[in-house]
């Protein structure tokens, strides 16, 4: 309110305070046509100007027909109705209708429904603010960067030039013409120290792959000029989920430079909130200038983005830390600046992987380093190594040709140990080796080995090592009265087979009598021939008293087979006479 409204009202307030019995009502009416505002505004404005009735207060004032139910069953529908866009595509009325007319809500006014909303928290505007958020700090400068890409809408690049895109004729609710500059945008990768808010900018053409944002990565923590101080690796790198920064080999030149990704929750851009911010000063305060400035292509983009960034990082003063970004970058002490590797290491880095070696018997290995050659590594120091065991190394990007041993606790969260080459003389050897019969030295025992010690003590019930020796030298057995060696064979049961007949072979060169068997073994062969056949029924006592009667002494072995036989062929010809019949 203004102060003539201000004056206005307090001046209808001392009227109603003086009216008399049934005159107050003409006064509200002119003051509501005068300031074109119903009756209830007007009661409303006149309590800001303090003026009160001297009515009594209703007993159930600050009650409501609408429950915390209905409004939270109002706000939902209408929430969820709502586009991603923020588009609202269900108005408190229509909600209102649809649900009384179901009698789940009251049939009150849409702006008493607005009211109730807001006084539950769960109007539409209400639920659409942002949830909150606390800030996060960094320790120094390049202790975390965030990096992120943007396609540059306002620009493409057709054949002829980068040229400002015409927002009716790419609009973006046309996909057919959005589909024609596809392979021809510009991809802009803004990337930002989060603790001086330094920015580093870059254009590339095409997609939002791994290749460009190696690149642009590459790029920015190369030492460029004097004017433009930003560079070295960082220890921490935040980013989204898109598809190239979670790229094996992005992944990959990150692991070999030993920084550490963060990547935030999908539809959580405030995490990287500072890149996303840059975004926007990139575009305010440098694209804006290109609808007046004739652009070729992507090069003389990017040297005019530079000269931009070199201007905007020197002259303009962070908000936050009331420094340019300069000045504070400059902050940086030795021991928390990692100089990057040469622009070839990198490259290289990006496809290396670890390479397993095995160590060798005096603790040692061996790897080549490109552009150092075949370097000898002493590795006794690790703890559990030892002869013959596999290890993961890879070159040590920023103190080559030293290695980083990859390792795991006992968590198995991964860590590394960086070894440096072994210095050797002329002749090749080590120059800390010992010197024959001036010194002895004895690597320390791996866990293989103490394991080996504290099991041949068991194994032989000794207390030192001496004592293992002479009860092997006594050919004395391991684990006596310990371990049964023989507890499997032992505890076996051997079956009772069935004997099966089988034909003598008899060889000219070598022919032998096989002496004759009793008559009950006789009859256990013959019997075990007629089962095979299904036919063990027809060997009876009858059988037997014949067997006896033909051989009264014993049985020929070789007749064994000859009458069981006998037996079945008589079956079988008793069987087809039947049929016959």
């Amino acid at each position: 309110m203004n102060l003539a409204e201000i004056d206005y009202l307090r001046g209808i307030a001392q009227q109603l305070k003086a009216a008399k019995h049934g005159q107050k009502g003409r006064i509200i009416q002119d003051a509501s046509t005068f300031l074109s505002i119903s009756n209830a505004e007007l009661y409303r404005r006149l309590e800001n100007v303090g003026y009160t009735t001297e009515r009594k207060t209703r007993s159930d004032k600050g009650k409501s027909v609408i429950t915390e139910d209905h409004a939270k069953l109002i706000g939902g529908m209408i929430h969820i109705a709502t586009r991603a866009n923020g588009k609202q595509t269900l108005s408190i009325k229509d909600t209102l209708t649809i649900l009384s007319e179901q009698g789940l809500a009251p049939q009150v006014s849409p702006t008493t429904i607005g009211r109730a909303l807001r006084q539950y928290q769960f109007h539409p505007e209400q639920l659409r603010t942002p949830k909150a958020h606390i800030q996060q700090r960094s320790l120094h400068p390049n202790h975390v960067w965030q990096i992120d890409a943007s396609v540059c809408v306002l620009f493409y690049l057709p054949k002829g030039g980068l040229q400002v895109m015409e927002e009716k004729e790419f609009y973006k609710n046309k996909p057919a013409n959005i589909k024609k500059v596809e392979n021809q945008r510009v991809i802009r990768y803004v990337i930002t120290d989060h603790y001086s808010g330094n920015i580093y900018l870059e254009y590339v053409s095409g997609a939002e792959d791994s290749k460009n944002l190696i690149q642009c990565f590459l790029n920015a923590i190369q030492h460029r000029s004097y004017q433009d101080p930003m560079h070295g690796v960082p220890h921490i790198l935040m980013m989204d989920k898109g598809s190239a920064n979670l790229s094996g080999y992005f992944l990959n030149l990150l692991e070999r430079l030993h920084v550490t990704y963060i990547t935030h929750a999908a539809g959580n851009p405030r995490a990287k909130g500072q890149v996303e911010c840059a975004q926007n000063i990139v575009e305010r305060k440098f694209e804006g200038r290109l609808s007046f400035i004739k652009v070729n292509n992507i090069d003389e983009l990017n040297e005019y983005a530079t000269r931009w960034r070199l201007a905007f990082n020197q002259e303009f003063v962070h908000t936050r830390t009331k420094q340019t970004r300069n000045q504070l970058w400059q902050t940086i002490q030795g021991a928390e600046l990692r100089i990057a590797p040469s622009p070839e290491i990198c490259r290289d880095l990006v496809t290396t992987m670890p390479t397993t070696i095995t160590v060798k018997g005096d603790l040692t290995i061996t790897h080549t380093v490109k552009g150092h050659g075949n370097k000898s590594y002493d590795v006794r120091h690790i703890d559990g190594v030892y002869p013959k065991a596999k290890l993961d190394v890879v070159v040590n990007p920023y103190r080559a040709p030293d290695i980083d041993i990859l390792m795991k606790d006992s968590n198995g969260n991964p860590y590394s140990i960086t070894v440096s080459p072994r210095k050797l003389n002329s002749a090749g050897f080590a120059i800390d080796a010992p010197v024959i019969n001036q010194r002895m030295d004895s690597t320390p025992d791996s866990q293989a080995d103490t394991n080996r010690k504290i099991i041949s003590k068991e194994a032989y019930n000794a207390d030192t090592e001496a004592q293992v020796d002479a009860a092997r030298k006594a050919k004395q057995a391991a684990y006596q009265g310990k371990v049964n060696a023989m507890a499997d064979i032992d505890n076996t049961e051997i079956l009772q087979n069935l004997p099966r007949a089988g034909q003598q072979l008899i060889t000219e060169q070598t022919r032998r009598e096989l002496a004759p068997i009793n008559h009950v073994e006789a009859a256990k062969q013959i019997k075990a021939l007629l089962s095979e056949q299904g036919l063990a029924e027809f060997w009876t006592a009858s059988s037997y008293q014949t067997l006896v009667a033909t051989h009264p002494q014993a049985v020929p072995v070789d007749a064994i087979r000859e009458i069981a036989e006998k037996i079945i062929n008589s079956q079988k010809t008793t069987h087809l006479r039947v049929i016959n019949q």
